[in-house]
């Protein structure tokens, strides 16, 4: 194709509420471009908030930093609509008209190839847009919760959907999308994850000490429970080990750890980062909430993962998946949280069977599988 060429555009449109939907969308246009290279415009957009519906986004994004601060929240109110998914789906299509309209104006300006969702909002919000404005741009949606997803996502009228596990897919065809429309493949991983480098080498380059490192995330929102609580645990556990905090976007939770253990090089704090999978690689365990994007980053780097807690009852399928398939465990407290940083830091062969089993996961071949099953959709329809 020449510099001059227009290349056809597939639009990843998202919600930035937290970063787990924005990896995502990355990790599909990232595999794209490695398997297709330069044959396609790939663009990711936060896309509710790009076409100016900013109460709706706001009001969205800021749900679910509560329900990250009170995890009760999320489950009860996930159980209310599971009960309930024709009304939740109702309830989501009239909420979101202003959306729908103004999606198929900008769709319609200049249409994309193909529309790629991977939030419930969006996919209900485009299956509005052509039920009602004429939208015509295909869009195929990603539905990313592989386990316990929520009536939430269950639009019969989604053109085509891929499914995460078969966990999704039963619960999909149960909330009313159709068998037919629906493709299970995995989860796809962003490149820098998939191809991450020797642990000696990652932790050359972030100038950490060569010895057993934690890595404690708090996620995008640097939220958690008892973040200092849970550091000090870490820190206390009677191993000579290193941990490295990822506060994220929370710069008050940064300062106050910066605090925890001054003059000392047993702790580095850092906040948003954008180099994660080197620091995935420079430690021997992850731990952090079972949000899946941070779960199968970790699996994708072959490093155990240490749950300190989960959200929504998706987050909570994550944990018995992990813990059913020998990858990690759901640490409920802080001297549950002691044991298995000595567990794994006095025994090395456990850390190379875990990263065996993530190896079996095959999570580059199904990333693969995303990036031929988009391209195909986009170019065939089926």
């Amino acid at each position: 194709m020449s510099a001059g060429e227009h290349r056809p555009e597939i639009l990843f449109a998202t919600i930035a509420a937290g970063g787990g939907h924005v990896a995502g969308a990355h990790a599909m246009s990232e595999a794209i471009e490695r398997y297709y290279p330069g044959r396609f415009e790939l663009r990711v957009s936060d896309y509710m908030k790009e076409l100016g519906i900013v109460e709706l986004d706001r009001f969205h994004k800021e749900s679910w930093r509560r329900a990250l601060r009170f995890p009760i929240l999320a489950r009860v109110g996930q159980r209310i609509i599971d009960a309930f998914p024709h009304l939740t789906i109702a309830v989501e299509r009239r909420i979101l008209q202003e959306f729908a309209k103004a999606a198929a104006a900008d769709l319609k300006k200049d249409p994309p190839l193909l529309v790629v969702s991977n939030h419930g909002l969006i996919t209900t919000g485009l299956a509005e847009a052509r039920h009602r404005y004429g939208l015509a741009v295909p869009v195929l949606t990603f539905a990313t919760e592989p386990f316990n997803i929520s009536a939430y996502w269950g639009e019969p009228r989604a053109d085509r959907v891929i499914a995460a596990s078969e966990d999704g897919w039963r619960r999909l065809r149960r909330f009313g999308v159709p068998a037919d429309r629906m493709t299970i493949i995995g989860r796809p991983v962003r490149q820098a994850f998939l191809n991450a480098p020797p642990k000696s080498e990652a932790r050359e380059r972030l100038g950490l000490e060569d010895r057993f490192t934690c890595l404690v995330s708090f996620g995008g929102e640097g939220l958690g429970r008892d973040p200092g609580g849970l550091i000090r645990t870490v820190l206390d556990s009677d191993v000579p080990l290193q941990v490295v905090a990822i506060t994220g976007r929370n710069k008050v939770l940064e300062e106050e750890l910066r605090r925890l253990r001054p003059g000392t090089n047993s702790l580095r704090v850092e906040g948003f980062v954008d180099n994660l999978a080197t620091y995935l690689a420079a430690s021997d365990v992850f731990v952090g909430k079972a949000g899946p994007s941070s779960v199968y980053e970790a699996l994708a780097v072959g490093r155990p993962v240490l749950a300190s807690g989960y959200a929504g009852l998706n987050e909570l399928g994550v944990v018995r998946f992990i813990e059913n398939e020998g990858l990690g465990c759901h640490v409920r407290t802080t001297a549950a949280l002691a044991r298995e940083v000595r567990r794994y830091a006095g025994d090395p062969a456990l850390l190379e069977e875990v990263a065996r089993r993530c190896r079996e996961l095959n999570l580059a071949s199904r990333t693969e599988q995303f990036a031929h099953h988009i391209v195909r959709y986009a170019l065939t329809g089926a």
